[in-house]
């Protein structure tokens, strides 16, 4: 602290032209002491750090107005782009949220037909089945046998209304055709799971980027509660 306030103020202002310090680097200095926090506010730093951080804006803020000071006009920039990033970054989280939603309507959607097609399957697995003993039943009526067996496999046919062995031609293309549309199915399904996986994925980094802007944002407001305290007591020094 024994360096001139000349040296001081070269300091800052290499600092924040070579961007080693950053405006929140200047506020905690400024509250390290008196003689700091004087020469933090002073006009050239701030604006260096609006040339800076912010170029379009210093350009017109210096030709349009030199009443306000480049510090309040940083504050004012600052806290608006922060309200914009957390717009931004809750639009994001809104998008990412109707795409995970959608994604898990198109799975449970197609685990729905996969489903059907299981269904499908099953029914035609039992009706081949059925017939199968009726094509079974109709080959032993052709050879001898005892009559209560012979009557059994005469029941049997004579309670089949189709033709046997064009239906089970049927049946087995709609067997095939089922399997072909569950591999389909199953495919889909799989990639849609992997895209909702990859919506999750986008979403948990959005919400963990906006819980650090929340946490950075409190420190910030936790620093100019310091700041004023710190006033205070200096006034009642």
């Amino acid at each position: 602290m024994s360096l001139p306030d000349e040296l001081w103020r070269l300091i800052l202002e290499l600092g924040v032209e070579t961007s080693s310090l950053t405006y929140k680097d200047i506020c905690c200095l400024s509250m390290a002491s008196r003689r700091l926090n004087h020469l933090s506010k002073e006009d050239n730093i701030w604006s260096k750090l609006l040339s800076s951080d912010f170029p379009t804006l210093s350009s017109s803020s210096s030709s349009s107005s030199t009443s306000t000071p480049p510090k309040s006009i940083y504050q004012t920039r600052f806290e608006k782009d922060k309200a914009k990033k957390l717009l931004a970054e809750k639009r994001a989280v809104l998008r990412l949220e109707s795409q995970i939603h959608e994604h898990t309507r198109k799975v449970h959607e197609i685990e729905h037909q996969l489903g059907d097609e299981n269904e499908k399957i099953k029914s035609a697995i039992d009706e081949l089945k059925n017939l199968q003993k009726v094509k079974e039943a109709s080959s032993a009526l052709k050879v001898w046998q005892p009559e209560i067996v012979h009557g059994r496999h005469r029941q049997i046919v004579e309670h089949c209304s189709v033709p046997v062995d064009s239906r089970i031609n049927v049946l087995d293309m709609e067997i095939k055709l089922c399997r072909q549309q569950m591999i389909g199915f199953l495919k889909a399904r799989r990639e849609e799971k992997g895209r909702l996986e990859v919506v999750k994925e986008k979403l948990l980094k959005v919400k963990y980027r906006s819980f650090e802007c929340l946490e950075r944002s409190n420190v910030d407001e936790e620093s100019r509660k310091c700041r004023k305290n710190l006033k205070k007591v200096k006034r009642v020094e």
